[in-house]
Order: structure tokens, then sequence, then C-alpha cells
């Protein structure tokens, strides 16, 4: 019985080596080929759950959802987002294009199913590997929560809270 538990996990070892060896055989560092969809699939899952998982640490107050704060970050966007995001948020430049994964449109049902905790994260740590910089050194909390509060703008372009 001990020998085919043994055996048993030597050829699960040997699969996963197989397997670990062909995939990492066709993948390249190249950011100009599509990932595949299990990576995607990884990378996002992995996303979602770190964002969530920082959401819940104390975050600053936020500011409220007004025609000032909103216009503040409407300014903000303009020099810190446009860049990638397209100065409407909603169409990414090439260069947002050009990243992976690609800027999305602000205004889509994926950022906008964020809650606001969630995009403060997003923006002030940033997210590794992906293109997106962190704002937390270079723009204060209220500047933050004021993009937060003009990214909410964007699906209906009038103010909205989640």
């Amino acid at each position: 019985m001990l020998r085919k538990f043994l055996l048993f996990n030597v050829l699960i070892i040997i699969i996963l080596i197989a397997g670990g060896w062909f995939v990492f055989d066709r993948m390249t560092i190249s950011a100009l080929d599509q990932p595949s969809r299990l990576e995607v699939f990884l990378a996002t899952q992995a996303k979602h759950r770190l964002v969530a998982r920082a959401a819940l640490e104390s975050l600053p107050t936020e500011t409220p959802a007004n025609a000032d704060t909103i216009e503040d970050g409407h300014t903000s966007y303009g020099s810190s987002c446009a860049g990638c995001h397209g100065y409407d948020g909603r169409t990414p430049t090439k260069l947002g294009a050009s990243l992976y994964p690609h800027a999305p449109s602000l205004a889509s049902a994926e950022v906008q199913m964020y809650s606001d905790r969630e995009l403060y994260v997003i923006i002030h740590n940033g997210i590794r590997l992906s293109g997106m910089p962190a704002f937390g050194n270079n723009q204060t909390s209220d500047q933050i929560w004021n993009l937060v509060n003009y990214v909410r703008t964007l699906p209906s372009g009038q103010p909205g809270r989640r």
C-alpha cells in the first residue's frame, strides 16, 4: 500500500514538472504577444483578491462627492491618468493599449464594479507588473479620493457613489 502511495506521488510530481516545462517552454517575456486565457484568468483573480484584501485595511477618510471634489479629481486625472486611460477616461491611448493588461476604460463595468475603497487602493498603491503606477507618494489622500469621485462620474457623466 505504501509503495502504491509513493508511486502515485512520484507520478504526480513528474506530471507537474512536465506540465510546468510545457507551459514555460511556450511562454515569452514579450508584451507584444497576447497572453493566454489561463494567464489572464490567474492574473485577474489575483488582482481582484489582493485589491479586495487591501481595501479592508484602514484608509484615510473619503472626501464628499460634490462639484468641487469632482472638478479637482478631473484636474488630477488630466495630468496623471489621461496619458494611458485617454482624456475622456473611456478610450485608452496607444500607450495604454500597449500595456498588459491594457489600460481599461474607466467607465467600463469592470472598473465601476470596484468599491470606492478598492479604487482608492488601486490609485494609491498601483498594481505591480501591470503598468498602473502608484500615486500614493505624489498625491495626497484627498486628491486620490477626488480621483475616485471623478471616476464615478464617467459612466453617466453624473456624480455617483459605491
